[in-house]
């Protein structure tokens, strides 16, 4: 199943960049803000560095993906000193292939400007393992009767279409083929019966009954 999660908590070297005389050097496992750190109030420019290896030999089908669920502060974004990025607090998550910049020892580098003690990666920072299609910007919105509205995007591409399926409460609510490349909206039937309470809602995108990709969240249905 997809996407595979390597999270990169740590430890990071942690460098700060400006002060008379700038603060020591460090380490920190992330997520967490400067603040939290041991550095206090800080304001000004820190570096971060994670080094990791090459998880595995990926398939034809699988590409290779950071991502970023909280930053805050401006921040450059490199990896194996090719610059990724440049961003302002939000909107998050971010997320950037990097199949093609992956060597057998990596070394990613983050440096955050902030004028106080929340700057710092105050969300999870992983490595991704993709198929070549997934799903981006889901929004899973409850409606009457036990239904939902989903809408979304089927990113990247696949060589024949793909299977969408949504679940409530592990019940499927909603089948269809999609194109990858495309975006979809849709109204889901009603369950069986209604769900009280917070229920699971689930996005799935299957190809020859492998999920290639998976959103999930709790819905809760209007009275």
């Amino acid at each position: 199943m997809y996407p595979h999660r390597i999270r990169l908590r740590g430890p990071w070297e942690c460098e700060p960049l400006t002060g008379e005389p700038p603060p020591s050097a460090r380490r920190m496992t992330m997520p967490c803000r400067w603040r939290d750190g041991g550095l206090g109030e800080f304001a000004g420019r820190v570096r971060f560095r994670r080094r990791f290896g090459l998880p595995r030999q990926i398939d034809a089908h699988e590409r290779l993906w950071l991502t970023f669920a909280g930053i805050e502060g401006a921040a450059d974004l490199s990896l194996n000193g090719q610059h990724l990025a440049r961003t302002v607090t939000g909107p998050y998550p971010l997320a950037y292939e990097v199949t093609a910049l992956m060597q057998p020892r990596n070394e990613l580098t983050v440096e955050v400007a902030a004028p106080d003690g929340d700057g710092g990666l105050w969300g999870e920072v992983t490595l991704e393992i993709r198929a070549t299609a997934y799903l981006k910007n889901v929004r899973i919105v409850p409606a009457d009767a036990g239904r939902l509205q989903v809408m979304g995007e089927i990113a990247g591409s696949a060589d024949r279409p793909l299977d969408l399926y949504i679940l409530v409460a592990n019940r499927t609510v909603h089948y269809s083929a999609r194109t990858a490349g495309e975006p979809f909206a849709m109204v889901t039937d009603a369950p069986e019966s209604m769900p009280s309470g917070p229920v699971e809602a689930r996005v799935e995108l299957v190809n020859g009954g492998v999920v290639w990709y998976r959103i999930s969240e709790s819905v809760t249905f209007p009275a």
